[in-house]
């Protein structure tokens, strides 16, 4: 996310949606790329030794390819400290999530197991690589280490030690998988209401979002619920800005990790962000399928999102990759109880329940039924 010039410029396109507006788009793309080229030029200049962030998101792959995807940043040093938890704090640590400086151009080396990739960040500082599977590598496992380095080059002055990437590669024996939302679905984040998610979203860290009840419990029980791990996904509308954010809040509530696939809010040549959020939702669950096309997924969302509008558009392109959709209800609306209950019926026409619950006990109750979660033994 970028400078003051870009905030004015995001009020202008947001209001022009003709030629004008896409005029304006492309003007606003080449101004925030040159001022972001030159902000980086004056450093490198200068010789500005500003430590780097190297950020490799969790991956995936499956039995013939791996994908790498990461991001570069200007390191802003420890953004939240639990012990200076306070109002102030966090909005100061949100406003430098979303106030990201990228590291366009930088030349990147990826180590996968005895092999060397090179890469390099685009303008917004993103790095991405498909790299065939390796033959040593332990397919039996579902989480595999790679590494990734700055390369040397004469325009960077700080050094970086390698960081560690993990990549998830679902076992072949594995039976399904599960793509889960983040927003009301996890995390509890009000997305229904603009002006109580902005307060959860600026003056809480990590450590004071809360998760919905038993959430933990009922995806570690769907992972572990079978002899081969499964794996998880989570597809959300959030700015890839918050991902460490997220990641910090699933590892201290104990939620099982996966992939995260978030969306770019940058601003191109062509758009403004790059995909609305039923078609960057609708677009990365497909390419999850596509990547595993012989896997059916259990899907869970909610219901103030249009969670159970694309998971019935995955129903009609891709039945035999659903098992089954649980959608949380946040709305307590009847108008909107009854449009989802409509979008099940025509989803059971495949054979396939859409399940509104009011929690997450109802949602694992049903999915001991099916077969989904294994039995506690009497003690």
């Amino acid at each position: 996310m970028k400078k003051p010039v870009t905030l004015t410029l995001l009020i202008i396109i947001f209001m022009s949606t003709n030629s004008w507006g896409n005029t304006i788009r492309k003007m606003g793309h080449s101004v925030e790329t040159r001022f972001d080229t030159l902000r980086y030029r004056l450093k490198k200049d200068l010789k500005y030794d500003q430590p780097l962030q190297v950020v490799p998101y969790n991956g995936y792959g499956n039995q013939d390819t791996l994908f790498i995807k990461g991001r570069v940043l200007e390191h802003k040093g420890n953004i939240d400290d639990s012990t200076k938890e306070s109002l102030w704090n966090n909005m100061v640590a949100t406003y430098q999530r979303l106030e990201s400086d990228e590291v366009p151009d930088l030349a990147l080396k990826a180590h996968v197991y005895g092999t060397e990739y090179v890469t390099k960040t685009d303008e917004e500082g993103y790095f991405a690589l498909s790299v065939p599977t390796p033959d040593n590598l332990d397919k039996t496992k579902l989480w595999h280490d790679i590494s990734i380095e700055v390369l040397p080059q004469a325009a960077i002055t700080a050094t970086t030690t390698p960081v560690t990437g993990r990549i998830m590669l679902p076992p072949a024996d594995c039976d399904f998988g599960i793509i889960s939302d983040i927003d009301d679905t996890i995390m509890v984040t009000n997305a229904t209401s603009l002006l109580a998610m902005a307060r959860l979203t600026f003056a809480h860290s990590p450590a004071t979002r809360l998760p919905f009840e038993g959430v933990a419990d009922f995806y570690q029980a769907l992972i572990h619920g079978s002899t081969a791990p499964r794996p998880i996904f989570y597809v959300s509308s959030s700015p890839w800005n918050l991902y460490d954010f997220l990641i910090e809040f699933m590892q201290l509530n104990h939620i099982p990790a996966g992939p995260l696939l978030l969306r770019d809010f940058g601003l191109t040549s062509e758009q403004l962000i790059q995909s609305s959020h039923h078609k960057h939702k609708l677009t990365q669950i497909t390419d999850i399928m596509s990547t595993y096309p012989e896997l059916p997924f259990i899907l869970i969302g909610d219901s103030g999102q249009h969670d159970p509008e694309i998971y019935a558009e995955v129903v009609a392109t891709r039945p035999g990759q659903v098992k089954a959709i649980y959608i949380r209800d946040v709305n307590q609306n009847t108008q909107r109880t009854d449009s989802i209950s409509k979008l099940a019926r025509e989803v059971q026409k495949h054979s396939i329940e859409m399940i509104l619950v009011a929690d997450t006990e109802t949602a694992m109750a049903h999915a001991l039924t099916q077969g989904y979660l294994q039995s506690k033994s009497p003690d």
